[in-house]
């Protein structure tokens, strides 16, 4: 006979039950249960995708929202921070055309990396028919001439207006669309993204065709950015030529999203966009980038300038709020230079300059900023023009004006 003091059996029974938790988890006790939804309406996702058509195919995009997009897979993928793209290619040439999904997002999930994030929680027979019906939704190539193809790309998730850059290929042809799409549930986004394009559309634009009176104008601009009240800031070191069917597919190639940041000024008012360099999966430099659309259209295309800065110390700087302005990198020249590399490798950059800007600042006489940040700079500006159609790096010009080797490291 066993004699166990209250106290022992107490302790007993508490380790009974957490092994008995334990066995169970390491059982794999399934918790979630799948059943098939019905058949997909694509006429609904259709009907509010946008859409654009050149060399007879016409491409539409749709982001679904939280809830349709359990409705339609049957699990809430966006525990996984997966959102799918339904996407519709209607071919009304006679090529065989394929999409490159990897210029959606270069780090989209395959439909079996899909359906794995899930599959642990679900017994056998249901983890088999989640994987078969993720599968049976991908998007799926070729498309063949005069036929329509549809399906889910599922891509890394954004939490603004999303730019699906869609790039085809047929033997001797290749073609670049772009669409911007908006993001259910991001009422804000969509209404600011809206504002942007009226702003271009009421604009009494300044056009410009000769490069030698764009980069007059592009000296006269504003050298710095501001604060509310005035005093100067940071200043204003780079200017990008397109416009946002172009611009935005090229920084998103590189990691850049759109996403409000504390404001600075420039013309008056706070910066129109601002994107920041992010990653899905292994942190990329936490460079920001703010713009202001000025009056200047250059061969009919949109001229930006804007302010790109990294917070002190990378990506090992410690976070902020989106209302505090951080601290930068003294030396803003790296982080203009940097994005100038990744415009160059979203190869859709046609020509690169640099005009004059804030002027010198000597690393010995460090200019200091409203928000407390210093620095340093060769005084340029860096002109980048962008282009739909894809460009290598071979036939990437350079604009003979300001020289970065007659100016760096003052």
């Amino acid at each position: 006979m066993i004699i166990r003091s209250r106290t022992n059996q107490g302790r007993w029974r508490l380790r009974t039950i957490l092994l008995a938790c334990l066995a169970m988890f390491a059982g794999g006790c399934a918790t979630t249960t799948f059943e098939r939804p019905a058949i997909i309406d694509a006429g609904a996702l259709r009907e509010r995708a946008e859409s654009a058509v050149e060399d007879d195919i016409r491409v539409s995009a749709a982001i679904l929202s939280r809830e349709e997009s359990t409705a339609i897979f049957g699990i809430d993928l966006s525990e996984k921070k997966i959102q799918p793209v339904w996407l519709e290619i209607e071919n009304n040439s006679d090529r065989r055309i394929y999409f490159l999904r990897t210029g959606l997002d270069p780090e989209y999930f395959s439909p079996r990396e899909v359906a794995f994030a899930f599959v642990e929680s679900m017994s056998d027979d249901d983890g088999k028919r989640f994987v078969q019906h993720i599968e049976s939704l991908d998007f799926r190539d070729p498309i063949d001439p005069r036929s329509t193809v549809s399906g889910f790309i599922f891509t890394n998730e954004d939490h603004e207006t999303k730019f699906v850059s869609v790039d085809l290929l047929s033997r001797g042809w290749a073609s670049h669309l772009t669409l911007l799409v908006p993001i259910p549930e991001r009422s804000i986004s969509e209404d600011h993204i809206a504002n942007i394009q009226a702003m271009i559309a009421e604009a009494k634009p300044l056009h410009v065709e000769d490069g030698s009176q764009l980069r007059s104008l592009l000296e006269k601009l504003p050298c710095c950015t501001a604060s509310e009240n005035g005093v100067q800031g940071e200043p204003l070191n780079v200017v990008l030529i397109g416009n946002l069917d172009t611009t935005g597919p090229a920084l998103a190639r590189r990691h850049f999203r759109y996403i409000p940041v504390s404001p600075l000024y420039a013309f008056g008012r706070p910066q129109d966009l601002s994107a920041k360099k992010v990653g899905g999966w292994v942190a990329t430099q936490p460079h920001v980038l703010r713009v202001w659309l000025t009056k200047i259209r250059f061969q009919g295309k949109l001229v930006w300038i804007g302010q790109i800065s990294m917070p002190k110390g990378g990506r090992f700087a410690g976070a902020t709020s989106d209302e505090s302005l951080p601290v930068i990198d003294p030396d803003v020249d790296e982080a203009r230079n940097d994005l100038v590399q990744d415009a160059i490798y979203s190869q859709l950059l046609t020509e690169i300059g640099f005009v004059k800007g804030v002027g010198p600042v000597a690393r010995s006489s460090l200019r200091t900023t409203p928000g407390g940040s210093t620095y340093h700079t060769d005084g340029l500006r860096a002109v980048l023009i962008f282009d739909r159609v894809p460009v290598s790096l071979t036939e990437i010009e350079l604009m003979g004006w300001e020289r970065l080797t007659d100016h760096y490291r003052q």
